[in-house]
């Protein structure tokens, strides 16, 4: 059997939103066990990360009132049994009524506790509430991505970025308990997630940031079938291969010329639709012209690139993003993508709670007084 890189890693997850949902589901590709942590009013219902399938699957769910002081006595007995705490609440909050970070680290000061919130755990906007547009506007990321304002992004971005930190973290803790014996709280904002994307243009925070222009050699133009074909031509050898490839040979002296840039861009933009984006890709593509299609909904499943790297897979009738990890060891992929789909809310509490050591007849109180 092939190991995963983080098999035997046990992980609480206490989160409810995106944030955790994309956090918990890369770990458990990796191989941690994730157990949600739900409430016991809504067994039986699917356990899904706002009605995600691509956020829900490989994960565990359990119920317990966390609302209920008693609460905090499962949770002690949980706690001694796992790795990791992943939690979405606002700083100062508790998981469950009574029981933080201090309580847990002082049961198991092993345990690694990542705590995932908007703007961080101190400063003055700790306690604002806020959506993705919320944190890439105020990190600056949202005007450095898009130009001149306003406009507004259609996807999340800052909440996938942070996810992807807080995972970074999460490993890092891990490696450094095993160094150390002890674990930690980690302190993940997704604005600054956020704002780390802006490290590759020092100038930014001074106000000298150069945006990237639109210009022929990088730009979108539109093909014979209404589809659009990205060219990013920026350097002499691509820019070289896309003006032989469309037949425009003329154009080769005039990369970074703003002086022919709109001649440039209107005989390029002839060309272009003269054929569909097909054909243009096998002209370009192997070339080495730096183009791409422009994919949007059903056609990113129908792209070739993405069916030969299995990128995305079907996890109870839809189809997901795959795990974008390939980590392969001499004995085969040890990062295959979990293909488990959403559980039931409550679906593993008994089992999970009898790893914990509860006895049956535990169970069965807990769940007489609504607890589970």
């Amino acid at each position: 059997m092939t190991l995963k890189p983080l098999d035997g890693v046990r992980v609480l997850d206490f989160t409810r939103l995106p944030p955790g949902g994309y956090c918990t589901v890369l770990l458990a590709d990796l191989g941690a066990e994730i157990i949600r942590v739900e409430s016991p009013a809504q067994a039986g219902k699917p356990s899904l990360v706002i009605g995600q399938v691509g956020l829900s699957r490989a994960k565990r769910s359990i119920t317990l009132n966390t609302r209920d002081p008693r609460g905090a006595e499962v949770l002690a007995r949980l706690i001694a049994t796992v790795d990791v705490v992943v939690e979405n609440g606002a700083p100062g909050s508790s998981v469950a009524t009574g029981f933080t970070y201090e309580q847990a680290a002082a049961l198991r000061p092993e345990l690694i506790w990542c705590a995932i919130t908007g703007y961080g755990q101190t400063g003055p906007y700790a306690q604002w509430s806020g959506h993705d547009l919320s944190f890439l506007a105020q990190s600056g990321l949202l005007a450095a991505l898009g130009g001149e304002l306003p406009w507004h992004p259609a996807a999340m971005l800052a909440v996938s970025t942070g996810a992807l930190m807080a995972v970074t973290a999460i490993q890092s803790a891990l490696l450094q308990r095993h160094r150390s014996g002890l674990g930690g709280h980690l302190d993940v904002s997704l604005a600054e997630s956020s704002l780390w994307h802006l490290s590759g243009f020092d100038g930014t925070v001074a106000g000298e940031f150069a945006s990237i222009p639109v210009t022929p050699d990088r730009r979108l133009y539109l093909c014979a079938d209404g589809r659009y074909i990205s060219v990013a031509a920026a350097e002499p050898r691509t820019w070289g291969q896309l003006c032989e490839g469309v037949g425009t040979p003329e154009l080769v002296p005039h990369l970074h010329q703003p002086a022919h840039a709109e001649a440039a861009t209107q005989a390029l933009a002839a060309r272009f639709a003269t054929r569909p984006l097909a054909e243009w890709l096998a002209v370009l593509g192997d070339l080495g012209a730096a183009v791409a299609p422009v994919n949007q909904g059903a056609q990113i499943a129908r792209d070739p690139q993405i069916i030969a790297r299995g990128a995305l897979v079907e996890v109870a009738g839809r189809q997901v993003p795959a795990n974008p990890i390939h980590l392969s060891s001499p004995s085969g992929e040890t990062t295959a993508t979990d293909r488990t789909p959403p559980t039931t809310i409550g679906a593993d509490t008994d089992a999970v709670l009898k790893t914990a050591g509860f006895t049956a007849d535990e169970i069965a109180t807990l769940r007489e007084g609504g607890l589970i």
